[in-house]
């Protein structure tokens, strides 16, 4: 397949808009990645949901003290993304 090159003249206001349109589109696909760049799970263990909300795991166990929910199955304890994100969106002020 042959390449066609088109030449392009943008005007500042152009290429500005564009620059926020993709900034915004890669933060929301990036969003819900973790370090490694892989999508968060539904169910996470703890160090996980730590690193998916941003804290320690030290602040994590805080949250569950304050009431995020953990599910529990022959002794693993994991934390639903929906759950979490239902947690700090009922303590956002």
């Amino acid at each position: 397949m042959n390449n066609i090159q088109i030449p392009l003249t943008l005007g500042k206001e152009t290429v500005e808009t564009l620059q926020k349109v993709i900034g915004g589109l890669l933060i929301e696909a990036t969003k819900n990645l973790d370090s490694n760049g892989n999508p968060f799970k539904n169910y996470m263990n703890k160090k996980e949901a730590a690193e998916y909300i941003g804290i320690s795991y030290q602040t994590l166990k805080k949250f569950i003290g304050e009431g995020l929910p953990i599910v529990e199955v022959s002794g693993v304890q994991m934390i639903r993304k929906i759950d979490i994100d239902e947690f700090m969106e009922s303590n956002r002020k």
